[in-house]
């Protein structure tokens, strides 16, 4: 049966809040007790969650930590100031995919999505949506109402009771999404014509496949094998890779590369106070902050963390 979505609608219907329920057992708070009343487990899972996105350090946020990372030129590519035009705002309302939960709002991405088919803004509605739009990147604020992500636990292998078994989905409003969108495909217009990232990085990234980075892995060791020559591969995992980036470093990292301007104020201002909270059941548990860490079910996270990483290979090349 290879309709997927019949399948989860047919066992939502046959089961009852089926999806909810997975999480909707008792769990071990953080000294271990297992909890079963709502609001204990509300509590346990909020801080589950902010105990990951916790800077132990405290350093994360702390910009004099980070200044003389990276220092050099900071020259700004032009496209970072460039006006944000109708055009843009529906290549990446078309690039956004349908069928997805929405954050705390509870707008779905296919209510925005009707504005795309007026190649100029006319309609009421339509004309509201981009003076709204406009206004968030002119103002270059995020409003509160865009505060804050949804995590929403979903099992992996292991005792179900263990918050330490699931991994969490983040939803993030639609109009933030909408926003993180077009910050990602400037991002990658700036790096397709100026090669901001280095050619060994090949995740998230538009022209490049898996398929190719393999075919060239694999003539490497080809031709070293008639050479004569040894070959050593290393396969590293990251752990909480995502949960770890320090803010203040990724935003240094940014602007070395050359995003400043308007662009780089936007990602700034995403990263000024992020908040979070998790669904448990059909409800929200309280609103905690997290301070490290990319944005999880941001479009434009990916891009952000090659950033990041991006000189990890400058010391040994």
């Amino acid at each position: 049966m290879n309709k997927p979505r019949e399948l989860w609608s047919w066992l939502k219907r046959y089961s009852g809040r089926f999806r909810s329920s997975l999480i909707d057992g008792p769990i071990f708070d953080k000294n271990r007790k297992l909890v079963t009343g709502y609001e204990e487990k509300s509590e346990a899972w909020a801080a589950h969650f902010e105990e990951l996105a916790k800077d132990s350090t405290g350093n994360s946020r702390s910009a004099e930590k980070w200044s003389n990372i990276g220092l050099g030129s900071e020259a700004v590519y032009t496209e970072c100031n460039a006006i944000l035009t109708w055009t843009e705002i529906c290549a990446a309302l078309k690039s956004t995919p349908n069928n997805k939960s929405p954050g705390s709002e509870g707008i779905p991405s296919e209510v925005w999505k009707l504005v795309q088919y007026e190649e100029e803004p006319t309609s009421p509605f339509v004309k509201q949506f981009f003076k709204v739009v406009n206004k968030i990147w002119k103002d270059e604020k995020i409003p509160q109402k865009l505060d804050p992500s949804v995590i929403v636990p979903i099992p992996k292998k292991g005792d179900m009771r263990d918050p330490n078994y699931y991994r969490g989905i983040s939803l993030i409003p639609t109009l933030d999404k909408v926003i993180s969108k077009i910050i990602a495909r400037r991002l990658s217009k700036i790096d397709n014509k100026h090669d901001i990232l280095v050619k060994e990085q090949a995740g998230f990234r538009s022209r490049e496949e898996c398929v190719a980075q393999a075919t060239a892995l694999y003539e490497v060791v080809r031709r070293r094998k008639i050479s004569g020559l040894s070959t050593w591969i290393g396969f590293i995992d990251f752990a909480k890779a995502y949960d770890r980036v320090p803010h203040q470093a990724l935003l240094r990292k940014i602007k070395n590369s050359g995003i400043g301007g308007k662009l780089y104020r936007i990602i700034e201002a995403l990263y000024r106070s992020p908040k979070m909270c998790v669904r448990v059941g059909d409800r929200l548990s309280k609103i905690v902050e997290y301070n490290c860490g990319v944005r999880q079910g941001c479009p434009a996270s990916h891009l952000l963390f090659d950033i990041f990483i991006n000189d990890l290979l400058d010391g040994i090349k």
